[in-house]
């Protein structure tokens, strides 16, 4: 059974910090560019690319909402967001499963508890930021209903990631709620 739950500070922080943040994929996005126009095409990359994701933790300040994902008493995933009340949306800062969990439903179980969050905020969507080299990543929010809606080629300094990684956007809107 997944748990969801409010990170508790400064309890988390350790177990939180612990958790694996990688990915390995043999596939990424490039962006091509059309006049007026983007679309991405998939390509393979050999070797796999792998990857971790820094987590800063003092940066939690700023997060409106915390989650994390238990099973068996450990953390399992972590969540972090912000509502930006200026156009109504809740900005993912961070979303992450443990790679032996992933598949088992952790990440839709967080994205309920964003969209619960969202919803008790009166947010009208959910939106993120990913790499276009994050093929797992952008095929999960795929399938849990996110769309494409838009990239930033100068957004990453090409010196920390490279020239590679270009920024892709996501939405989604949040669920309504007939019960209240």
């Amino acid at each position: 059974m997944i748990e969801v739950r409010s990170a508790r500070w400064p309890g988390d922080l350790a177990a939180v910090a612990a958790m694996d943040r990688s990915f390995v994929t043999d596939r990424r996005y490039c962006v091509v560019r059309g006049d007026l126009s983007f679309h991405l095409a998939l390509e393979t990359v050999d070797p796999p690319l792998h990857k971790r994701y820094d987590l800063d933790l003092s940066e939690r300040q700023s997060w409106d909402c915390a989650l994390v994902a238990e099973q068996g008493g450990g953390p399992i995933g972590f969540a972090a967001a912000r509502y930006a009340e200026w156009n109504r949306r809740v900005i993912i800062d961070h979303l992450y499963v443990a790679p032996y969990a992933r598949g088992a439903g952790v990440g839709r179980v967080l994205l309920s508890a964003l969209d619960s969050f969202a919803h008790s905020r009166g947010a009208r969507c959910l939106w993120l930021e990913t790499q276009n080299v994050n093929y797992p990543a952008i095929q999960f929010y795929r399938r849990a209903g996110f769309t494409l809606c838009g990239f930033d080629d100068s957004l990453y300094d090409p010196q920390l990631l490279g020239p590679e990684e270009t920024a892709l956007f996501f939405s989604r809107a949040v669920p309504w709620r007939g019960d209240e």
